[in-house]
């Protein structure tokens, strides 16, 4: 056999290296390439462009895991069809798991992405990104003007404010009321449901009641009360 010289030993000798990782990596190697094209479709988080919003999957009451296995303690358990904002998914020993917050508050915790929807809104739409509803209301970039009844004061008469609304996709917007007065109240809706006010020195923003009746948002926050066709919110 001819001697190599050290010019093809320096070329060879990688690839013979490179050959040999393989052959003892064995399965293990394959199993790397699959982790890699399951992760692939790890669905992103709502603030790289993923879906905003799921929906729970089931027909009965679904442990929401404080980690992202099956073994770790229940946060809290969920109805199906609850909402939840997508906060980011991991592929994990073959499985698929996401960061959830339930809309209507509670504690964040995970579930398996084979127990998930992606979930249109009121308005058909099934959202994705992040809301940028609220960034617009702040630099006054709205859709639509109404005047609405509302009250500003506990026990007063309702009278009539002003209401501007920025709407985002799948029942997002952010709606700012303005008293006679000049007083300012900023409403968020998420998915077609109100949350929650701004603080203000009037009160915290989050003592809050409301409810959907025959069109109208019947809202209160802390001392003020407003009713907000649904339209302001969701569309026609």
């Amino acid at each position: 056999m001819t001697p190599l010289t050290a010019t093809q030993c320096r070329f060879r000798l990688p690839v013979i290296l490179a050959l040999t990782l393989v052959a003892l990596a064995g399965p293990g190697m394959a199993q790397e390439r699959g982790t890699s094209a399951a992760q692939a479709t790890v669905p992103a988080a709502a603030e790289a462009g993923g879906i905003r919003r799921w929906r729970l999957l089931g027909e009965a009451p679904v442990p929401l895991r404080s980690a992202p296995n099956e073994e770790a303690a229940p946060a809290t358990r969920l109805a199906p069809g609850t909402i939840l904002s997508n906060l980011g998914c991991e592929a994990l020993a073959r499985e698929v798991w996401c960061r959830v917050a339930p809309l209507s508050g509670g504690p964040r915790g995970h579930l398996p992405v084979a127990r998930l929807a992606p979930a249109g809104g009121p308005d058909g739409v099934v959202a994705r990104g992040l809301d940028e509803s609220a960034a617009r209301a702040k630099r006054g970039d709205f859709d639509l003007r109404a005047e609405v009844a509302c009250a500003q004061n506990p026990g007063e008469p309702m009278g009539r404010c002003t209401i501007r609304s920025a709407r985002g996709s799948g029942g997002d917007a952010t709606l700012v009321a303005t008293f006679q007065n000049g007083f300012r109240r900023t409403l968020t809706f998420a998915h077609g449901q109100f949350l929650r006010g701004n603080a203000t020195m009037s009160g915290v923003g989050t003592d809050t009641d409301w409810r959907l009746e025959d069109g109208l948002h019947l809202i209160r926050v802390d001392d003020q009360r407003f009713e907000v066709p649904d339209r302001l919110i969701s569309g026609e």
